[in-house]
């Protein structure tokens, strides 16, 4: 992502310079410029008149530029030229040009020192040039601030390229300062998304949120759809990274929207947003499942809750039941026994449990109305048998109805 970052800066701010931007010179015969240059010695130069050296200044600048994407070293080489002969010259924006091609070029061949110092002497002519602004003859205010501003988003991609973080962000706010004074809102877009990433790849997801936000809203300003949909992109990564999908997801599909219409022009932003919508998408995914064994899990977990409690209620009430039965064995015992023909004495569990059986209730079905056991049914019923003296549970019901207790 680095170099793309860079790259994408470079070429932003090689379109600031308008005198400087050259759309293709690969049609401009530069076979046939090259004839003409080389036929131009020393001895020659010494002799010519200013016109032809201005003409002269213009092939070095037409080759310079036009090689820049094809043969780096052939552009190196006319730059150099031009450099050679602004100076003769005193021409000091194309020995800008020429100091800042030769910077790009060191910059691209990872000489950081070279490129370090050819930047440095653009950067002074640059400095001679708004010397002489507001001068008759003198340069215009918004050219100069373009070369500064290319100049400061080139040392600041150096900085990166140094993982110098605070000279990058340093020379990049001196850029965006210009951008501002001057309304380019395009370029504040495409500079402060190249922060916002600068930042996510440092680990500084508040800040490049901050930054892509920023980009955002310069490129809304500006109406520039490439540069609203960058930037929603980037906030995707960031809320993505912070766990946060459903935010994430919804600029990525407003980011799509726009590649899926430019594919042909965009494709490499496609490319991303899909590749990052997968992983979102992806992790929704696995975040549903978690959350669905989850909730599965909880539903077990609350029905053995609900059983243990159920059981302990139970185990309670059979604990009483028998602490009960204790205590009326007990008290029966201490209590002199009924006479033959009288109602026998019965405890308030046996009152509870004789009409049960009157009616003709199970053990079982007794002890679920009661919460018994089956055991301890049928123990009071033994001990109601003999209290009735009745072989079974017809003669009780007999006899109980006899005595007119139930």
């Amino acid at each position: 992502m680095k170099r793309l970052i860079i790259i994408q800066l470079f070429l932003l701010l090689c379109a600031l310079v308008a005198e400087a931007r050259y759309t293709d010179h690969r049609d401009r015969q530069i076979d046939s410029l090259e004839n003409v240059v080389a036929g131009w010695t020393d001895t020659r130069i010494e002799q010519a008149s200013a016109l032809q050296l201005e003409k002269l200044v213009d092939a070095y600048r037409e080759l310079m530029f036009g090689y820049e994407g094809i043969n780096p070293s052939r552009s190196e080489f006319f730059a150099r030229k031009l450099w050679s002969l602004s100076e003769r010259t005193h021409n000091l924006k194309n020995a800008y040009y020429a100091t800042d091609a030769i910077g790009r070029h060191r910059w691209a061949g990872d000489q950081l020192d070279s490129a370090d110092y050819y930047f440095g002497r653009a950067l002074s002519y640059a400095d001679q040039m708004a010397l002489t602004v507001g001068q008759e003859g003198g340069y215009v205010q918004d050219e100069v601030d373009d070369f500064y501003s290319k100049l400061y988003g080139a040392l600041g991609n150096l900085c990166y390229s140094r993982d110098d973080i605070p000279g990058l962000m340093e020379y990049y706010q001196k850029a965006g300062e210009i951008f501002e004074k001057h309304g380019w809102n395009e370029s504040n877009a495409v500079l402060w998304h190249n922060m916002g990433s600068v930042w996510y790849d440092e680990g500084d997801l508040d800040k490049a949120r901050e930054c892509y936000e920023k980009s955002l809203h310069f490129g809304t300003v500006a109406g520039d759809s490439l540069w609203m949909a960058s930037p929603k992109l980037g906030l995707a990564e960031v809320y993505f990274s912070q766990g946060k999908t459903t935010k994430a997801l919804q600029y990525l599909k407003e980011a799509d929207e726009y590649y899926s219409k430019h594919e042909d022009l965009e494709y490499r932003g496609r490319i991303a947003t899909l590749d990052v919508m997968g992983k979102v998408l992806e992790s929704q995914k696995r975040h549903r499942a978690i959350i669905a064994s989850a909730a599965v899990l909880l539903a077990i977990v609350l029905l053995v809750l609900v059983f243990v409690l159920f059981r302990a209620l139970r185990l309670s009430k059979e604990k009483k039941a028998a602490d009960a039965v204790i205590e009326e064995i007990i008290t029966e015992a201490e209590s002199e026994k009924p006479t033959a023909g009288e109602k026998p004495l019965l405890t308030d569990r046996e009152m509870e449990i004789l009409p049960l059986v009157a009616e003709g209730l199970t053990n079982k079905e007794i002890a679920a109305k009661l919460y018994l056991t089956e055991q301890t049914i049928k123990w009071y019923r033994m001990r109601l048998n003999a209290k009735f003296e009745a072989k079974n549970a017809s003669q009780l019901i007999v006899k109980a109805k006899e005595m007119g207790i139930v």
